[in-house]
């Protein structure tokens, strides 16, 4: 046993110090009222975010600063429509630059932020880009809050895979073995690990979803703010199936009896449901199917696993060569069952959030899983070099076998809990978009970098019919996207010299934008030139 806490152990402390790439682009701002950049005659009576999918409306935060840092107050955050809108209303405002702050956790669990700047009038304005970065660096919880929060799960993960997969091997061995204080002192410590990870993650996540500290993962008014929502109904079911199997597990004696084994298995799939319901798959169309698919993976996964960890950690019993060979091979039988299980919903989920198999070298999340995968492919490589020892040599020469197994199977399970912190999809490639127009002897070099929905830089460069010598009286510039709805965005562009302009557009959605420039070429006279941006 302390062979199998100082492995645990040491997969946590590499989990802990390994840097952990926070998922930054779950649920992504699609529209918002008002739009970024645009300049408005009045003050708007509501700020509205629409989102690309479901998030949890009593999480989401809004703030409204003026252009001097100063936060104005605001309505509550209510949802509007579906559940994928949420406004917040707005006191009657004074001409100026504002910043708009907000953080959501999405239906998958994750928490993102962004922010965004309008204007009101057109005189006393400031930069938004400025203004927003004063304002927005209160809107991620602090670094170890994310950190921990992966560990926790990892430990919950685990404990959930020791108490499923090593519960169900000794709940059918032998009494000998089953009630040998190795396998009971394993199941044990595997339900402290899944109720401290349980408890450990809703804290947590609280702390990420008010952007607070570790403080806050000890809050009850932070407990007591989440409660309502699905993520943490997720959490709290995990913790209240956890306490349960801690109850079955010192009934122990009674593991023959039905209402125990109905109990258990009950228990275990609720908890595999949290895990499924609080993830990647909740954020899918037909919700309920990929679910269910994500916890048939986790179930094969915890038998094969949580089997291994049984044959290495249970006791030198399971491996002796006396009367092992029927329990090894009836964990052989169960293996070549759930491995083709695993491969297959795998595959089925790595289709579904990735959308195919081009792109999984393209972010961190695919990288990950193709690790996960060589090391699934290195565990049946040397389960089947197990089946051939068991058939030459025994059960007792396997132990060194079942030891590299288990180990790799804990890194297994350390991968698994971190790919649910990474986006499955790459973010659209920029591409910055350069073009010459030419009307009426006007010639107007434009370029948007980097060409991609959020901030972007725009220059544009005029040469009059008289030369590039000849000054222009200025260049007005606005953006829209009509397939949207999403109204002209008045883009305030600056003077960088003779006929050079420049400002900076923050673009809330990809697709092809209309971009219109009014270059007036003298006092009184101009001309008007647009033309067409995608936006991937």
């Amino acid at each position: 046993m302390r062979r199998a806490l100082a492995v645990v152990g040491l997969s946590l402390a590499v989990f802990a110090l390994a840097p952990i790439s926070v998922a930054s682009a779950h649920a992504s701002l699609e529209n918002s009222i008002p739009a970024p950049n645009s300049v408005l005659e009045q003050s708007p009576p509501n700020i509205v975010l629409d989102f690309d999918e479901a998030i949890d409306a009593p999480l989401t935060s809004i703030e409204l600063f003026d252009q001097t840092g100063v936060a104005v107050a605001l309505g509550a955050p209510v949802s509007v429509g579906d559940s994928s809108i949420v406004q917040a209303s707005v006191p009657d405002l004074a001409d100026g630059t504002f910043a708009v702050v907000w953080r959501v956790s999405s239906s998958d669990g994750h928490v993102v932020s962004g922010a965004l700047s309008f204007q009101i009038g057109t005189t006393g304005a400031v930069d938004g880009a400025d203004l927003i970065e004063q304002v927005s660096g209160g809107a991620s919880a602090a670094p170890e809050v994310a950190r921990l929060f992966g560990v926790a799960r990892f430990l919950a993960l685990l404990g959930l895979i020791v108490v499923a997969g090593a519960g169900f091997f000794a709940v059918i061995a032998p009494a000998g073995r089953g009630d040998s204080p190795a396998t009971r002192a394993l199941l044990r410590i595997g339900s402290i690990w899944l109720l401290v990870g349980a408890l450990a993650t809703y804290g947590l996540h609280g702390a990420r979803v008010v952007a607070g500290d570790l403080g806050d993962a000890l809050s009850p008014s932070v407990w007591g703010d989440i409660v309502h929502t699905h993520t943490a109904r997720a959490m709290l079911l995990r913790i209240v199936f956890a306490v349960a199997l801690i109850v079955l597990l010192a009934l122990w004696s009674r593991r023959e009896q039905g209402w125990w084994r109905g109990a258990a298995i009950a228990s275990i799939i609720g908890c595999a449901v949290s895990f499924s319901a609080a993830g990647h798959a909740n954020a899918t169309s037909a919700p309920s199917l990929w679910i269910a698919i994500d916890v048939v993976h986790l179930l094969a996964v915890a038998l094969w696993i949580g089997g291994l960890l049984l044959l290495c950690f249970g006791g030198r019993a399971w491996l002796s060569e006396s009367d092992a060979a029927p329990t090894v091979r009836r964990f052989s039988t169960v293996a070549t069952f759930a491995v083709p299980l695993i491969v297959g919903t795998g595959v089925l989920q790595t289709l579904k959030l990735a959308g195919g198999l081009s792109d999984l070298t393209a972010t961190g999340w695919g990288r990950a899983l193709l690790v996960k995968v060589t090391l699934v492919a290195v565990l049946v490589g040397l389960g089947a070099v197990g089946q051939w020892l068991l058939k030459h040599d025994g059960p007792g020469s396997l132990r060194r076998a079942v030891i590299v197994e288990a180990v790799l199977g804990i890194v297994v399970v350390g991968l698994a809990a971190g790919l649910v912190a990474l986006p499955p999809r790459p973010p659209e490639a920029s591409q910055t978009f350069s073009t010459s127009l030419a009307q009426s002897g006007l010639i107007v070099d434009v370029t948007l970098g980097p060409g991609r929905v959020g901030s972007n830089e725009m220059h544009i460069l005029v040469t009059p019919a008289g030369g590039a010598l000849t000054p222009v009286a200025g260049v007005t510039a606005r953006i829209s996207q009509p397939a949207r709805g999403i109204a002209e965005l008045q883009v305030t562009v600056t003077s960088q010299g003779a006929n050079h302009f420049s400002g900076s557009v923050t673009l809330p959605a990809g697709g092809d934008w209309t971009l219109e420039l009014i270059v007036e070429t003298a006092p009184g006279s101009s001309t008007l030139i647009s033309t067409v941006i995608a936006i991937p």
